[in-house]
C-alpha cells in the first residue's frame, strides 16, 4: 500500500511538537536519527539473532545491543545533519562495516551478526534506499524528509536519543544514590530486596565513578562497556516507572 506522505506530514508535526521536538530548534533531527536507527538496525534481523539462540552463542546480549544502538543512533545523527549527498551511504557502510570493533565490546559484526550477515546487509540497505528516496523527493535536511525518517520516534519520548531520556538518567542517578525513596521501597516490596543489597550487584564502575556512568548514559552510553550497560537493561533502576 502506497503511504500519502502529504497527509502524514501535518500529523507528525503536530505530534512531534506535542513531544516538545520542532525543525525549528534542531531537535527533529535526533528525532529523525532514532526514527533510522530503528527503521534501518533495530527492528531487523539483527534484533531477532538478538531475542534467539544465534544471539546467545554469538554472545549478542543485552548489553551489546544498548552500546550498539546508541552509537548507530550517533552516526545516523551525523547523517541527518550533513551536507555530503553521500552521507545516508556513509551511514550505510559504517554500520554494515564487518571489521569494525563495536564500541563497550572487542568483537565486531562478523562475529555478533554471525548466521545472519546476509540478511542484515539486505535489510540495512532495502531501508536506507528507501531514505533516499525520501531525500530526493523533499531535499536533503529537510524538514519533510526529517518528519517522514523519524516516524519511528514518535512512540519512543523517553528513550535515548529523545527529550525524555535526560529525565530518565536523572532519575537513574538519583536512585543509584538511593534518593528516591518510592524506588527504595519499590524494591523491598516487589523484589525482596533492601537497597544496599540491590545495589551491590551494580558493576564495579558504578561504585568508582558514579559521575562517569550517569554523564556516559546521557551523552553517549556506548562509551561504557557493554558488560555495564546489561546491567542497566532490563533493571528497576531504568524499567521503573515511579508512581
Amino acid at each position: 500500500m502506497d503511504i500519502d506522505y502529504e497527509t502524514a506530514l501535518p500529523h507528525l508535526r503536530a505530534k512531534f511538537a506535542e513531544m516538545g521536538v520542532s525543525f525549528g530548534e534542531g531537535t527533529l533531527a535526533h528525532a529523525a536519527a532514532v526514527g533510522i536507527t530503528q527503521l534501518a538496525w533495530r527492528n531487523g534481523p539483527i534484533e531477532n539473532a538478538h531475542a534467539g539462540e544465534r544471539g546467545r552463542r554469538n554472545g549478542l546480549h543485552d548489553g551489546v545491543m544498548f552500546a550498539r544502538n546508541t552509537w548507530v543512533f550517533h552516526q545516523a545523527l551525523e547523517a541527518v545533519r550533513s551536507t555530503d549527498q553521500y552521507a545516508l551511504l556513509s551511514f550505510e557502510d559504517r554500520i554494515l562495516d564487518r571489521s569494525l570493533v563495536w564500541p563497550g565490546t572487542s568483537s565486531t559484526l562478523s562475529r555478533f551478526g554471525y548466521g545472519a550477515l546476509g540478511d542484515i546487509r539486505k535489510h540495512a540497505k532495502g531501508r536506507v534506499n528507501y531514505l533516499l528516496e525520501l531525500e530526493d523527493a523533499y531535499g536533503q535536511g529537510s524538514e519533510e524528509f526529517l518528519l517522514l525518517a523519524g516516524s519511528g520516534a514518535l512512540f519512543q519520548h523517553d528513550r535515548f536519543g529523545m527529550p525524555g531520556w535526560e529525565p530518565v538518567v536523572e532519575r537513574i542517578a538519583m536512585r543509584l544514590r538511593g534518593e528516591d525513596e518510592e524506588f527504595v521501597s519499590y524494591l523491598a516490596v516487589r523484589a525482596g530486596l533492601g537497597f544496599e543489597a540491590w545495589l551491590a550487584t551494580a558493576p564495579s564502575l558504578v561504585h568508582e565513578d558514579l559521575p562517569r556512568v550517569v554523564e556516559s548514559l546521557r551523552l553517549a552510553p556506548y562509551r561504557l562497556d557493554a558488560r555495564v550497560l546489561k546491567w542497566f537493561a532490563w533493571n528497576p533502576v531504568l524499567t521503573h516507572r515511579g508512581t
